[in-house]
């Protein structure tokens, strides 16, 4: 009973404090875009104010806490889609959030109960195969989190997440700016890049999806990309953008803003991807 109604707590924080927004009914969202909330009925309701981030100091973390948080944040230079799934036979995340949109600036936390494993999707569209980060909270595990960020399925956006400050997986390199040809291009341009390896278990990355390869998943065992033991403190935060923070695995990136022509990440515009 103390855990239901720790969940439900959770879900209500959620709720108040995210800055997602419901999901658009098609295409991908513009610089400056106009949503509305649209009911059963397609009545459109009037669009809360954001809110600030939750209060992460307050809540439990670690093994022992009956649920794992797990704060997004997106410095990508506008909207995106979000999405999330669960595992057969899981649970869904507190709240039971549906596709949405992560305001530009904004971060929302999402609660995972214990017994969890699934996805959070984020790109440009709705796409299945865009970038996604995967969490699992299980007793397979002792309730050792698991984290990953996976370019396996696609590539749409960069993503790293770190635990207590420490970036641990993901790739900021915007992919579509590297001068390689994506082999499988989804519709639009530079929206998503289908990756060729996905079922490819042992590799080796795709040369689209090369300079990701170790830091995040680029093909089914790019194990060097899983953060599994690095977050047990259960004070995670994931970033969307190439101004994120990058794990030490990564291959570097100064060299390659110098081949696109900026001195420095400051000097990235807004949604290079």
């Amino acid at each position: 009973m103390v855990l239901v109604t720790q969940l439900l707590a959770v879900a209500l924080t959620i709720a108040q404090a995210s800055a997602i927004r419901p999901r658009e009914p098609r295409g991908s969202p513009n610089r400056t875009p106009s949503y509305a909330y649209r009911t059963m009925n397609d009545h459109a309701l009037n669009m809360p104010e954001p809110t600030g981030a939750p209060d992460f100091a307050n809540r439990a973390k670690g093994l022992d806490a009956p649920y794992l948080t797990v704060k997004v944040s997106n410095a990508f230079g506008y909207d995106l889609p979000i999405s999330y799934n669960s595992n057969a036979g899981s649970p869904t995340i507190a709240g039971n959030p549906g596709a949405g949109i992560i305001a530009n600036t904004q971060n929302t936390a999402l609660a995972f109960p214990r017994d969890f494993a699934g996805a959070i999707f984020i790109g440009k569209t709705y796409d299945p195969a865009n970038s996604k980060i995967e969490v699992s909270f299980s007793a397979p595990q002792n309730y050792r989190p698991g984290l990953d960020v996976s370019y396996a399925d696609g590539y749409g956006v960069p993503i790293t997440c770190s635990c207590s400050g420490i970036p641990v997986t993901g790739c900021n390199i915007p992919l579509f700016r590297t001068g390689r040809t994506c082999a499988n291009q989804g519709p639009g341009d530079r929206v998503t890049c289908y990756n060729p390896q996905k079922t490819v278990p042992d590799g080796p990355a795709d040369y689209f999806f090369q300079p990701c390869q170790g830091a995040a998943y680029t093909y089914p065992n790019d194990h060097t990309a899983n953060a599994f033991g690095k977050c047990d403190s259960g004070d995670i935060q994931c970033c969307v953008g190439v101004g994120c923070p990058s794990p030490s695995q990564q291959q570097g990136k100064h060299d390659l803003l110098q081949m696109l022509g900026y001195a420095n990440e400051t000097e990235i515009p807004a949604g290079l991807a």
